[in-house]
């Protein structure tokens, strides 16, 4: 168990999404999708406690958004995939509230 928790963490932090890795858990594994979220739930329990062990503060895990975020919206640019680098956009929008529509509203419009 240990080491599927390991692959999953190592997907994890290379950027991949829960449903990626709940489909390489279930690929790989032969696991059904409620043991691959169980796995997966683990997994992201142990980044999570890598980090607080870590003492990383607020602002230091903003500038390692911040910069993941540009890189995307970068690498989007250089392969020709502007869905990715408007994606990487709007999120950097969302989160540092640059945008002249960005003034206390909710980060997918008015609420009605």
């Amino acid at each position: 168990m240990k080491s599927r928790v390991a692959a999953l963490k190592a997907l994890i932090l290379s950027g991949s999404s829960n449903s990626t890795c709940v489909e390489h858990a279930a690929l790989e594994w032969g696991l059904s999708r409620r043991q691959s979220y169980r796995l997966l739930k683990t997994a992201w329990t142990e980044v999570r406690e890598d980090v607080n062990a870590t003492g990383l503060e607020r602002q230091e895990m903003l500038c390692w958004i911040i910069h993941q975020l540009m890189s995307a919206a970068g690498e989007g640019v250089k392969h020709k995939q502007p869905s990715v680098t408007v994606g990487a956009c709007r999120e950097l929008d969302s989160l540092l509230g640059l945008g002249v529509n960005s003034s206390n509203r909710g980060r997918y419009g008015w609420r009605r």
